[in-house]
């Protein structure tokens, strides 16, 4: 265990109980979602459009850096063939090695995407090991726009997800991060930053936990961005292209998919926050 895996390992003993209950789930039964919506697959294809963006943002931004995306890449949905084994296997993983980083970020030796492909999670850990950090990419269909700033929108780091990245790192040793997209600008805020504000609590750290629609009723932290770092300087929308999806019940689905745009991030501000 790295001095990075037991610091964060202290901050998860100084959160009050009250706050996130018990971190093991190993043993509740996995309960399969048995239909998609056309909200769902939406927001599926921004998180992956978001995740190719930052890619891109962070190469750009630090050729010395290599961003390799690394979350699960199946495109099922519930209602379609294979999905309940897909789910869970997924969860299963959860469970045992933890969330993936949807991105990780290499210096030199970076793995190349193609050769990670069809390796199971376990075979994926001396690769993930030898990145500077992870990355989860949160997406949003907000924009800073008119009065609103930072403090009006959110990181929304699920409490269920506190467990999940955590075992994460004990098993890979690697710094964790979630970089929040809006449309017009990321904004970063360190894991072990998200941890000191739950030892605090909401009232002391300036944010509130609730379980909202938005986030599928889920117990959710609300983090204003502005505790975070804006790392973007600029940011072009992506194209926008409509399209259907059938499933084998017949069911029809709509949504959009999300293709181009682009972030520019501030390099000594990526820079820093990645080695601080």
């Amino acid at each position: 265990m790295n001095a990075y895996t037991r610091h964060i390992a202290e901050l998860i003993e100084s959160i009050p109980e009250d706050l996130i209950g018990t971190l093991d789930a190993s043993g509740e039964r996995i309960k399969v979602p048995n239909q998609a919506t056309s909200n769902f697959i939406i927001n599926k294809k921004l998180g992956d459009w978001a995740e190719d963006v930052i890619k891109r943002g962070i190469e750009s931004a630090a050729p010395e850096l290599s961003a390799v995306r690394y979350g699960r890449s199946e495109d099922l949905v519930a209602g379609e063939p294979g999905f309940k084994e897909f789910y869970t296997d997924y969860i299963t993983e959860l469970r045992s090695l933890g969330k993936r980083p949807d991105v990780l970020v290499y210096g030199e030796g970076a793995p190349s995407e193609e050769n990670m492909k069809g390796k199971s999670a376990e075979e994926l850990i001396p690769i993930a090991k030898g990145a500077l950090a992870g990355i989860e990419v949160r997406s949003s269909q907000q924009s800073l726009v008119g009065t609103r700033s930072a403090d009006d929108l959110s990181f929304t780091p699920k409490i269920e997800d506190i467990a999940n990245v955590y075992r994460w790192i004990k098993n890979h040793g690697v710094r964790h991060f979630y970089f929040q997209l809006i449309f017009g600008a990321v904004y970063a805020i360190s894991f072990e930053r998200i941890l000191e504000l739950l030892v605090v609590g909401p009232k002391s750290g300036g944010y509130k936990i609730a379980r909202e629609a938005r986030n599928q009723f889920k117990s959710t932290m609300y983090i204003p961005l502005s505790l975070g770092t804006e790392l973007s300087i600029s940011f072009e929308d992506p194209v926008l292209s409509v399209f259907k999806k059938q499933l084998s019940t017949g069911r029809m689905l709509f949504g959009v998919s999300f293709s181009g745009g682009s972030v520019a991030l501030d390099a000594g501000k990526l820079r820093g926050l990645l080695s601080s």
